[in-house]
């Protein structure tokens, strides 16, 4: 009669689990009456167990056809649980104290089962309304399931039987009819108040802060079964489409957030967070490190190796300066000796031209050669040195990149300019935090985009950006992005380097 079978010829070693694994394997899901057909008469059993006191694991490998075929829970088998989807059936506030649950933890363990079974998908950060997973779940189900799920125990409720009554009249014709109770109960009672805000379901239509428009509808990405990129896209967008501030980070013996989906995205993104820090959903109640969380592992994995990356371009680059100067003082040294050669035989032919020629006198021309305090050879063509911060003042400055600018910077030497403190990381990396304008210029999700900017008294005088693939036209549209933003003053030129 129901999906456990529900039939007496169902192997008594089969479980609840056995069966969703088995069907998600063939890419199928239970069908509503078979759902609604296990799970009220697991209802009416958990509501007969926790009113003798008993407190209980409710999860799917605790679940098996009793003698009769109809679903149980195995006493055997309903011990904590080890796998991440049995996992998420315990509720919050057993997810931090591990022990067994009262009615009230069963209520969201039974909205857990039911959504698995209807979906294929297990709860947790990134899981989707039923609906938008399966538009054959009826919207009173949906509802139900978000009263259920309540990840706060005091606005969830806690009767088994008037929720077994509303399972029922969604699908009455194959489950077991149970004992008449008053489901209203499942909204209110006089100690709480059923609250959907706080349910893990996502909202149905996300919130956005005051004056900020929607953003254009844009089509979810469909994950192909072999393309990883494609994967990642559609769990990123599935994160993001719950806007509530849930997560909170420990970092430094001290609680960052709480942030939603999106700002963790970008804190791990830009290596504010990394895999070995403590994460934990308010919500669902779960703690792990980043890098131990199905959702953000993959984020987290990426942010690492972009920062691997970095580091050995930045070695190559060490060491191919290192032998740029090893070159340099070898030839220097070569110079030298030619030099002492030619002026050793200088003085030579001097000596002998000298002893045939004594009316030849030698001139001190005091104008061919004068180096002014500043470091500019007389003569040449240079930029006049900074008395107040160098190349100071707004524009972009003039379009340069980050090396000409740089390179530029360390030609000259301001003896008499004013001194100043160089900005800290934090004031560096902070505006190109915000990293917007990157897909705004169009740069792909598995585009690698570097930036790197000098900048002074505020603003950017040379910015240079690289992609990976290269794109010119994206590297394009994000330095002039660059050029518009602005850092504390500062008369010292100083770097800073970002990977997305």
């Amino acid at each position: 009669m129901s999906a456990v079978s529900v039939a007496p010829q169902v192997s008594p070693n089969v479980t609840l689990r056995s069966l969703l694994d088995a069907r998600r394997a063939e890419g199928r899901t239970f069908s509503l009456d078979e759902a609604i057909a296990t799970i009220v008469p697991l209802c009416l059993d958990l509501k007969e167990r926790h009113a003798r006191g008993e407190r209980l694991y409710v999860h799917a490998s605790a679940v098996a056809p009793g003698p009769d075929g109809l679903a149980r829970l195995a006493p055997a088998l309903a011990a904590l649980p080890s796998g991440v989807r049995d996992k998420s059936c315990l509720a919050p506030e057993l997810q931090r104290s591990l022990e067994g649950g009262d009615a009230r933890a069963s209520v969201f363990a039974l909205g857990a089962l039911l959504y698995e079974m209807v979906t294929g998908e297990h709860i947790g950060p990134g899981m989707r309304r039923p609906r938008d997973v399966n538009p054959s779940v009826p919207e009173a189900l949906e509802q139900l399931l978000a009263k259920a799920l309540v990840g706060d125990p005091a606005h969830r409720p806690d009767d088994l039987g008037a929720l077994a009554s509303a399972m029922h009249m969604i699908a009455p014709k194959q489950s077991i009819r149970p004992p008449a109770a008053d489901v209203s109960s499942l909204e209110s009672s006089g100690d709480f108040e059923v609250d959907v805000r706080l349910s893990m379901l996502p909202p149905s239509e996300p919130r956005l802060p005051v004056g900020v428009s929607p953003a254009p509808a844009v089509a979810p990405v469909v994950a192909r079964k072999n393309d990883p990129t494609a994967r990642l896209a559609e769990l990123k967008h599935r994160l993001e489409s719950d806007p509530r501030p849930r997560y909170v980070v420990s970092k430094d013996s001290m609680d960052h957030g709480p942030f939603s989906a999106v700002e963790l995205l970008q804190q791990i993104a830009t290596n504010q967070f990394s895999g070995d820090l403590g994460l934990r959903d308010e919500i669902s109640g779960q703690s792990m490190l980043i890098g131990e969380w199905e959702e953000f592992a993959p984020f987290a994995e990426q942010a690492a190796l972009r920062r691997e990356i970095v580091a050995e371009k930045k070695e190559v680059a060490r060491v191919t300066q290192q032998e740029k100067k090893a070159g340099v003082a070898k030839s220097t040294v070569m110079i030298a000796v030619i030099i002492g050669v030619v002026g050793v035989l200088g003085v030579f032919v001097a000596k002998a031209v000298g002893s045939k020629k004594d009316d030849v006198s030698i001139a001190d021309d005091k104008g061919a050669l004068n180096v002014d305090p500043a470091g500019s050879i007389k003569g040449q063509k240079v930029a006049k040195a900074a008395t107040g911060g160098g190349f100071g003042g707004g524009g972009g400055g003039g379009g340069l990149s980050f090396e000409a600018a740089w390179a530029k910077a360390e030609q000259k030497v301001d003896l008499n300019g004013a001194q100043g403190r160089d900005l800290t990381q934090d004031q560096l990396s902070r505006p190109l935090q915000n990293a917007s304008f990157i897909s705004g210029c169009g740069a792909p999700d598995n585009m690698k985009v570097t930036v790197k900017a000098a900048v002074q008294n505020g603003h950017v005088v040379g910015v240079t950006a690289y992609t990976v693939p290269a794109n010119g036209g994206v590297s394009a549209c994000v330095e002039r992005a660059v050029r518009g933003l602005v850092w504390p003053p500062s008369p010292n030129m100083d770097a800073v380097t970002t990977s997305y």
